[in-house]
């Protein structure tokens, strides 16, 4: 199954927070993921956004640069660049 990269999402929700420090924004929900640090970019994007419905995941190939803002609305996801988006994450999500 071949799938496009990167996989993207919404508009950008600026915020002054990432990760625990957004809690408050997200009350009862998850905000960080440590646990899917090398589970697959597309099984990870599906459980964040099943644990948190306010957020997207967007699937990243190693070695894009995004700009350093906070989102959110958005977890990013880094995954080897040959194999994007099926391969393993590489950076620790968290909503920001």
């Amino acid at each position: 199954m071949s799938n496009s990269c990167p996989i993207l999402g919404p508009k950008c929700e600026l915020c002054n927070c990432s990760g625990s420090g957004c809690q408050s924004q997200f009350p009862g929900l998850k905000v960080e993921w440590p646990e899917l640090k090398g589970v697959s970019g597309l099984q990870a994007k599906a459980t964040i956004e099943s644990d948190n419905p306010r957020v997207t995941a967007f699937i990243y190939p190693q070695g894009v640069y995004l700009p350093s803002i906070n989102c959110c609305n958005r977890v990013v996801l880094y995954v080897p660049a040959d194999d994007c988006p099926n391969g393993p994450v590489l950076n620790r999500p968290i909503v920001g």
